[in-house]
């Protein structure tokens, strides 16, 4: 990665936290600092499993299991003024591995950051920016995406000018942009920035019911890859969605329309695919929550010689509060990635599918008003059929942790 891009990211963080610390003065107490600590257990420290070869044989490599201890910080703003809001979360966490011979630790940064900040009853500004650091990451917790076994910075701003036309018509013109970068030389094919504009405009036919029209484009440059690994892209989707209130439990959103991706390279037709999202939340009591998501869509590919790959997703989550001190949360994924031979910068690649599951569960307690502990566990399984990919599974448990909340 480029020095100036991490000293970007690296000021950016900074500047985040400091801007929270400095803002906490204008409101009663909207900062929190929060430590948490884990001891657990992982049985595949590695990601070992079984990769296919180039000649078609397969070589399976064996598992490693460890102790393992993550502390983590967590600074959390939330700061309402009247016509202002600012929310941040960072979170850098340290993992430490008994039996990682190579490297026993990791360093992981999150960071989220949310402003809104209304003009007037009918204009407000929105900007929110996601940063994730990365150390031999495997499924991105976000996107469920898979990443190149190495080191990576990811990260994704964006800014949403919403104009109330009417009060039951509201346009939102928004921008975006993403940058994944990884920190060795190795992957400067997989390097790429994204910029994406697009215009929505909702529309409220009843007081459960809005229509929305969405119209987006996108360009895709990975800047530092070979010419012979060219995989730019431009993108135009178009589409109608649908957000309905049931009852005041049930909410569902729908999106679909078409998606068509023209390639800079010119020996490659444009792809013109249906894009679709669906998602439906459930409350059946005070207590409970049940959310539901499914999606399909082309998307940006981190295998070095496919241009682009077609994704399916399916995700399922449950909360629940047995008491006021008792909280359960469980979730789940489930992830196919298709990559098609026709859009391949290799002559001997074929048509080949990866599907990933990802289910996680965590059980906490309040002991009082400061002070928590917490179990929970998470099993990651990959299964690929691409060359030299490594298929395997993993099961982390934290047998305990303890939450406390500093201030």
């Amino acid at each position: 990665m480029r020095n100036t891009e991490m000293k970007q990211i690296r000021i950016f963080a900074a500047a985040a936290c400091l801007t929270a610390l400095a803002v906490s003065a204008l409101a009663e107490s909207p900062v929190h600092m929060n430590n948490r600590l884990r001891i657990g257990y992982d049985d595949n420290v590695y990601q070992a499993g079984e990769a296919t070869q180039p000649d078609g044989s397969t070589v399976k490599h064996d598992e490693t299991d460890s102790f393992r201890i993550l502390e983590e910080i967590e600074l959390l703003l939330n700061l309402n003024l009247p016509r202002t809001y600012v929310g941040l979360r960072y979170r850098p966490t340290l993992a430490w591995f008994s039996d990682r011979e190579d490297d026993d630790t990791d360093l992981w940064h999150d960071l989220d950051l949310n402003v809104v900040q209304k003009f007037t009853p009918a204009l407000a500004l929105s900007f929110n920016d996601t940063l994730r650091y990365s150390q031999l990451p495997e499924l991105q917790d976000e996107n469920f995406v898979v990443r190149q076994d190495d080191d990576n910075y990811y990260n994704s701003a964006q800014a949403t000018l919403s104009y109330n036309v009417r009060p039951e018509t509201r346009i939102d013109v928004s921008g975006r942009h993403i940058l994944l970068r990884y920190t060795e030389d190795d992957h400067e094919n997989d390097n790429y920035y994204s910029v994406v504009g697009g215009l929505t405009l909702r529309q409220q036919l009843a007081s459960r019911t809005t229509l929305m029209g969405d119209l987006r484009y996108q360009s895709l440059v990975y800047d530092e890859a070979e010419e012979a690994n060219n995989r730019d892209a431009d993108s135009l989707f178009a589409g109608l969605g649908a957000e309905q209130t049931f009852n005041p439990k049930m909410i569902g959103s729908l999106r679909a329309g078409i998606a068509q991706r023209t390639y800079d390279n010119d020996e490659y037709d444009d792809d013109t695919q249906p894009y679709g999202e669906l998602s439906l939340t459930f409350l059946p009591s005070p207590a409970t929550r049940i959310t539901g998501a499914a999606s399909y869509s082309i998307y940006e590919s981190d295998v070095s010689y496919y241009l682009s790959q077609k994704r399916t997703y399916f995700s399922l989550s449950f909360a629940h509060d047995f008491t006021a001190k008792l909280s359960f949360y469980a979730s789940g994924a489930y992830t196919v990635n298709d990559y098609e031979a026709d859009y391949s910068l290799s002559a001997d690649a074929v048509d080949a599918d990866e599907t990933s599951i990802l289910l996680s569960a965590r059980l906490s307690y309040r002991i009082n008003r400061i002070n928590w502990i917490e179990t929970g566990l998470q099993y990651v399984e990959l299964d690929s059929d691409l060359v030299n990919r490594e298929s395997y599974d993993r099961l982390r448990v934290d047998i305990i942790g303890w939450k406390i909340q500093l201030f």
